[in-house]
């Protein structure tokens, strides 16, 4: 035996269980992923036609031909989707009464994306196509109209180039076998191309036409389909590469058939190509599930939900039942790991709980209008049929965390990865505005403490409930700002204090993900600060991921947080090669936290800094003046030797002029630095700083308050 296989097979016999499973894993799945590989190549990865329609379907409903099967589809009546179309009048008239502005933006959107400009991930408007100039890659260009009389010479297509990164112009091979694709760090934004992939924009088009009955749209609709399934072979290219965007993609697939299915211009030539592209998306995500034996995250909990939109939406699909299943009893654990018992999501970001909440809402919501106990409004009854009360009260703490989060603005503050993530975009708005999240809550649960008077109605809810949702929410008690008292989400580690407008959150958590901390910045003992309505000091974004990895750990590094940094070191030290990780360092606990009339109390530390040769603790005490909007922050530091502390404070564009911060011990000053309220996106704002070189123990006092015009 080769002395070097008796050495790997020494060391992995004395290796722990789990160590020896996990290599035995990647063995395995190389092995798997070479014969894939080969046999994708070698024997195409297409189903016929004549195997589709008998593989496919179940044998109640098996179909000879296309004809028979457009035939089935258009006359069946269930199941639904968000709203039945019998219901498109009301939700148009309800639409037009109460926001009267908005059709007009939504028709300007659609023809936008008629002509193929997209705004996505901070690109600004880009028109998309085949012919772009491009790095690395010959340009192809091919039409792929579908046949209809429906079509005219007027509505010639121009395909989407579906394979670039259009702010790079980078692209990848579309002929790549998808296991093979990788992410060029450094020098693109994988996340580009499936974001355009996840086809979010079929709901603008959508509501477009249920308002215009414009055949346009849907025409629109059948030739990006038929672009996308001829230009994205199954298991090649960088759009099968994720699974998670693979099901998100279907989720959208599913919603925008829902708008148009009813017109002439969906033929059979394009029903039959959908739905068998739809059963090949089904295939793929139960084949290429994301998860391990240690983790699970939003990307799986993203496959099992697609899993359940396909099981309940086309229960015709042979394998409809089985993933129907498998994807609710998913739900069912996956929301005793994702979330915690306080309701946050597990992965130490606000804006990845918005992902997580709306994941396990529609998939949940879904379920339950198809069930055949289901009558009008009886979401919760239903509800704890299917799911249990556990997971149901689970969801509602889910909601229930959006209302102490939000500020009281109506913006999320951003703690932890912000990747603009969403399931369906149904009203475009910014990132960070969610209050519709309230909305849904209040109507699904018929709860008044989540209709808040000074956010209003959402318009996402009339998509979602229609005019029969919005008697419920008119019929719910009010609640107000001035109600929503302070909050602590301990197993979170987030600790909210407001008092009607004026409104701060400290960051004390773990960094999520069992650890792992895929998406956690950091931000322990930093806060966000919001006076009046006025958003003062900010956490300061993610700003991107693998496009460039510099960028990528300075947003989520101690110094762009407002938070002490100790001798230039991490809170919890960051990699270079993998950037959806930190070490497991700064372990923090919440020492006091009292609620009272005039002011709220919050001290907590971190154990971060105890790594380094002289160990040091940081402890933030803060009490806060609610009424008043004023803090007094002390900071002390356990421990020995002489260090370098350095104080941040991110502010609000423009605000800097009206804050006063005071202490004995340090020397503020402004400095320019970069805020970015959602993904790519970047702006310049300011910063006060400050730097100390002391003997540790010390204890550092200063006050922040606003200067009244």
């Amino acid at each position: 035996m080769d002395n070097r296989l008796k050495y790997c097979l020494q060391k992995t016999r004395n290796s722990p269980p789990i160590v020896i499973k996990k290599v035995f894993s990647e063995v395995k799945d190389k092995g798997l992923n070479t014969i894939g590989r080969i046999s994708a190549n070698v024997f195409g990865t297409e189903t016929t036609d004549a195997g589709f329609l008998k593989k496919a379907w179940s044998s109640k409903s098996q179909f000879d031909n296309s004809e028979e099967l457009q035939k089935y589809f258009r006359e069946r009546k269930e199941p639904k989707f968000l709203i039945h179309s019998s219901k498109r009048k009301d939700i148009i008239s309800s639409l037009c009464e109460h926001f009267a502005d908005t059709p007009e933006k939504i028709v300007t959107e659609a023809d936008r994306i008629c002509e193929h400009i997209f705004d996505l991930l901070g690109s600004g408007p880009v028109k998309v196509y085949y012919g772009m100039k491009v790095k690395g890659f010959e340009d192809y260009c091919r039409d792929t109209q579908i046949e209809s009389e429906e079509l005219t010479p007027i509505h010639h297509y121009k395909p989407i180039d579906w394979h670039i990164d259009f702010k790079s112009g980078y692209r990848w091979n579309p002929k790549k076998y998808y296991k093979d694709i990788k992410t060029p760090c450094g020098k693109a934004d994988i996340k580009v191309p499936w974001e355009l992939s996840r086809f979010q924009h079929l709901s603008v088009l959508g509501e477009a036409y249920w308002l215009t009955n414009d055949k346009k749209y849907v025409i629109e609709f059948v030739n990006q389909i038929s672009d996308w399934i001829d230009n994205n072979k199954p298991r090649f290219g960088v759009n099968w590469r994720c699974t998670m965007d693979v099901a998100i993609r279907t989720c959208n697939w599913l919603l925008g058939w829902d708008f148009f299915k009813d017109s002439k211009v969906i033929n059979q030539q394009f029903l039959f190509k959908f739905l068998k592209s739809v059963y090949q998306h089904g295939s793929h995500i139960i084949r290429n599930l994301e998860k391990s034996e240690v983790l699970t995250s939003n990307h799986y909990l993203s496959d099992i939900v697609g899993l359940v939109y396909l099981g309940v939406l086309i229960p015709e699909f042979n394998e409809a039942k089985k993933w129907r299943e498998f994807g609710i009893k998913e739900l069912k654990k996956e929301m005793g790991k994702q979330a915690y018992p306080d309701g946050v999501d597990f992965e130490a970001s606000t804006c990845y709980h918005r992902l997580a909440l709306e994941l396990f809402f529609y998939a949940t919501f879904l379920a339950i209008i198809n069930n055949k106990n289901f009558q009008e409004d009886s979401f919760i009854e239903v509800g704890n049929e299917i799911f249990g009360e556990k997971y149901l009260q689970g969801l509602y703490k889910m909601f229930e965390f959006i209302l102490y989060a939000l500020k009281p603005n109506g913006r999320m503050p951003q703690i932890g990865d912000n990747d603009n993530g969403r399931l369906h975009i149904l009203t475009k708005g910014e990132v960070l505005d969610m209050q519709y999240l309230l909305t849904l809550g209040a109507i699904f649960f018929k709860e008044p403490r989540l209709k808040v008077r000074e956010f209003g109605f959402s318009k996402e809810a009339l998509w979602v409930f229609g005019r029969k949702g919005y008697k419920i929410w008119q019929n719910l008690k009010d609640n107000c700002l001035a109600n929503i008292g302070s909050q602590a989400f301990p197993t979170a580690g987030w600790y909210m204090t407001r008092s009607d407008k004026n409104y701060m959150i400290m960051s004390c958590g773990p960094n999520g993900q069992n650890g792992n901390g895929g998406h956690c910045h950091n931000d322990k003992l930093s806060f966000e600060l919001c006076i009046n309505g006025e958003d003062v000091i900010l956490d300061p974004g993610t700003y991107v991921y693998t496009p460039s990895p510099e960028w990528r750990n300075r947003f989520r590094s101690t110094a762009c947080h407002n938070t002490v940094m100790v001798d230039d070191q991490e809170q919890n030290r960051l990699s270079e090669k993998n950037l959806f990780r930190v070490e497991n360092d700064a372990i923090t606990k919440c020492i006091k936290w009292e609620v009272g009339d005039e002011i709220d109390l919050f001290i907590g530390e971190h154990y971060g800094y105890k790594r380094l040769s002289d160990s040091v603790i940081h402890q933030r005490e803060i009490r806060f003046h609610k009424k008043e909007g004023k803090l007094e922050i002390v900071d002390r530091f356990r421990g020995d030797g002489e260090h370098s502390l350095e104080w941040n404070l991110i502010l609000s564009s423009g605000f800097g002029r009206n804050l006063n911060v005071g202490s004995d011990k340090l020397q503020w000053h402004g400095e320019p630095t970069y805020y970015s309220s959602e993904y790519g996106t970047i702006t310049r704002t300011e910063k006060l700083t400050s730097k100390l070189r002391t003997t540790i123990p010390v204890e550092v006092k200063f006050c922040i308050d606003i200067q009244r015009k």
